[in-house]
């Protein structure tokens, strides 16, 4: 029994699921969510909020740092010490992270939306836009890399496979989230 939870928790296929619900989890394709919250609470017009979805977008692009992450203490991370092998990093560094930027980044605008803290300059609502956009970018390279490493001969088709079913996925589930998110700002 023991055997086989351990083959199980190895598995490419528990960490490409893991993979998909991880992305799931990280608020990609949700701006459109909250941005009328964001726009009603700071006083923003259309074209300053505008402004703070470009850096969204700009975020959510430029994974230049996760990929150099990823390469830093990921790939080849059995190290010898002293003759002993060791596991330094690896995807779980790139995720964390992401989901260190994603928090601050996130709720840093819930604060500033929900009046926890004062209206800030349009200009520091655009970093924790960006620094919380530019989180996503560390989820999906620590798990596009690791779900093509897991199938060197089928790496087009898990990324595939991986992007359609988050996509899907959080397209769906984007009436709960919205309802969800009115709730708690709205401290209903």
């Amino acid at each position: 029994m023991e055997e086989k939870l351990s083959l199980m928790s190895n598995s490419k296929w528990i960490a490409t699921v893991a993979g998909i619900w991880i992305q799931c989890c990280v608020g990609a394709y949700t701006f459109s969510i909250y941005s009328s919250a964001l726009k009603s609470s700071q006083g923003y017009d259309q074209s300053t909020l505008d402004t703070v979805a470009v850096f969204k977008d700009i975020g959510s692009n430029a994974g230049v740092l996760a990929g150099m992450l990823y390469s830093a203490v990921a790939v080849g991370n059995n190290r010898k010490s002293n003759g002993n092998n060791y596991q330094w990093g690896g995807p779980w560094v790139v995720h964390l992270a992401g989901a260190i930027q994603n928090f601050v980044g996130y709720f840093m605008m819930w604060a500033f939306v929900v009046g926890l803290i004062g209206r800030p300059p349009v200009a520091v609502m655009c970093l924790f836009m960006l620094l919380s956009s530019h989180s996503m970018t560390f989820f999906t390279t620590a798990n596009m890399v690791s779900g093509v490493q897991n199938f060197p001969h089928s790496g087009g088709t898990i990324v595939g496979i991986m992007k359609l079913t988050v996509l899907k996925m959080q397209l769906s589930s984007m009436g709960w989230s919205c309802r969800l998110y009115n709730k708690v700002v709205s401290h209903e």
